[in-house]
């Protein structure tokens, strides 16, 4: 798991909130408990569907957006190859640009985001410094050791790839933002970027109310009565 945090604005009031954006989720499923939408927040992981839970506090907005990897990437496993570790880090930069995935019905500033992906990949150019100085201190008499074990790390990595290759993974960012005054329209317009993700299932608690709705890419937009 990697956690990217970037903070816009020198607010210790924004450094305190961050710590805590990725636990929103519990406090909204509580609250709307008794709306009989709690299941929306509990729905098991599933290709083609996303999550976004919206929490007022004041003039302070945060949003959770939790998506499906094999929707933002194509694949739902560790990135390998050079073209699978471009897209994963072109993904990561989307997350990171608010502006990008919602536009709202009035101007705000984004204090800070905080973003959750599934796997660290390593950067290339240390893992090749790492083989060459292997390569270096490694005397050619072990060979016939690793010959008896090529087989038996075969198929473990077999087997590894099998399972990374079977197990469901999200990104979830997670943003902080002061308003000046309260959102009335929130538009995802980050569905442009994700030609598979057919629908969000949104939840929102303000200092007015609470509702859910889901959003698609043909009706993008929630209204929030406050």
């Amino acid at each position: 798991m990697k956690t990217i945090s970037i903070t816009w604005k020198n607010s210790q009031k924004a450094l305190r909130a961050s710590s805590t954006f990725l636990k929103v989720g519990t406090f909204v499923g509580l609250n709307l408990a008794g709306m009989g939408i709690n299941a929306v927040h509990a729905a098991p992981h599933t290709h083609g569907e996303g999550k976004l839970q919206i929490l007022q506090a004041g003039s302070e907005w945060q949003f959770v957006l939790q998506l499906p990897a094999a929707d933002v990437l194509g694949f739902e496993y560790a990135p390998s190859t050079a073209s699978e570790k471009k897209r994963y880090e072109e993904t990561q930069k989307v997350f990171l640009r608010f502006e990008d995935i919602f536009t709202l019905s009035n101007t705000c500033e984004l204090l800070d985001t905080t973003l959750e992906s599934p796997w660290e990949i390593a950067d290339e150019h240390d893992e090749h410094d790492e083989h060459d100085e292997h390569d270096e201190h490694d005397e050619h008499d072990e060979h016939d050791e690793h010959d008896e074990h090529d087989e038996h790390d075969e198929h473990e990595s077999k087997h590894e790839d099998h399972d990374h290759r079977n197990t469901h993974s999200d990104f979830r960012v997670a943003y902080l933002l002061s308003c000046k005054s309260p959102l009335t329209r929130i538009e995802m317009t980050g569905f442009s970027h994700w030609p598979s993700l057919q629908h969000v299932n949104a939840i929102w608690v303000t200092n007015e109310g609470q509702g859910a709705m889901e959003i698609t890419p043909s009706q993008p937009t929630l209204s929030i009565n406050n």
